[in-house]
């Protein structure tokens, strides 16, 4: 009887070594079919857990982290940046492959919500945040969502789930037309040549037309605190002129003497591709 139950639990160890790969590497979420959204089912207030349509806040003895949400028109996609600001680094977890939840709100319902319907892995997931680090959690909106203004919320599941870490009102518009004009833009600390930090911003052409940039239409450049709505008025470029030639790459150098310790996001908008200024490249910076 003994032989008989140990030779049991042998084929049964066996069976489990070879489904573990398989397991591992599951994704972490798998979308339920046949979702409509553009009649969102009324249990996606209260599954997987309820939420109701506040600003929220983060935790006052949380994990230290900082957070902004964005929305990007010409992907169409919720960006949820976290930030380390502090000079240690920061190690948080979850107990699910559920790391972000993303809702949205019209006339009191939730119109989307991103974990509806979706199956988790069910494994213990840990991220570490280094010092000054930063990270983005991005979400697609389903194309059938109708046009119009939406309360958007984030959550970060390794926070709280009882509250948003950021939330923002956002305007679903038809895809604009496709800039002509890449646009990146990086932090520049102090170095041994340059004791001024700055920030670069890359430009470049990529149609086979030169551009020619009045001040009223082109990008713009602003800095602003992070956590803060209205951007700085002593930092960046609220104007730009001049020709950028067809493939040509221009480089502009933005000072940043002005700002004081702190955390810092900037923003680079234009209205090239479009009759509205939206954000094209974006990043998030500390002055120590």
């Amino acid at each position: 009887m003994a032989k008989r139950i140990s030779v049991a639990v042998m084929v049964a160890l066996v069976a489990i070594m070879a489904l573990a790969p398989s397991v591992m590497a599951a994704p972490q979420s798998s979308r339920q079919p046949d979702i409509n959204w553009r009649e969102a089912p009324w249990q996606a207030r209260w599954e997987p857990f309820p939420v109701w349509p506040g600003w929220g806040q983060v935790p006052r003895n949380g994990t230290g982290l900082q957070y902004w949400l964005d929305y990007s028109a010409e992907t169409n996609e919720l960006i949820l940046t976290v930030h380390n600001p502090t000079r240690r680094p920061i190690r948080v977890s979850t107990p699910s492959g559920m790391k972000t939840d993303f809702v949205l709100w019209r006339n009191g319902n939730v119109a989307y919500r991103a974990t509806y319907g979706k199956v988790f892995t069910q494994a213990l997931v840990e991220e570490t945040f280094r010092a000054g680090q930063s990270r983005t959690y991005k979400e697609a909106l389903p194309n059938e969502l109708r046009q119009g203004t939406y309360f958007a919320q984030a959550y970060f599941i390794a926070e709280t789930k009882w509250a948003p870490v950021a939330s923002s009102y956002i305007n679903l518009r038809p895809s604009p037309a496709k800039d002509p004009l890449e646009y990146t833009v990086e932090y520049m600390g102090p170095s041994w040549w340059s004791r001024s930090p700055k920030l670069r911003v890359t430009i470049k052409n990529t149609s086979d037309k030169d551009i020619t940039l009045p001040y009223q239409y082109g990008y713009q450049v602003l800095v602003k605190k992070s956590g803060d709505r209205d951007y700085r008025g002593d930092v960046g470029i609220g104007q730009s002129i001049g020709t950028i030639e067809a493939g040509a790459t221009r480089y502009v150098f933005v000072p940043l003497d002005a700002l004081e310790r702190g955390s810092y996001q900037v923003d680079v908008r234009s209205n090239v591709g479009s009759g509205y200024y939206r954000v094209v490249s974006q990043t998030w910076f500390h002055i120590w």
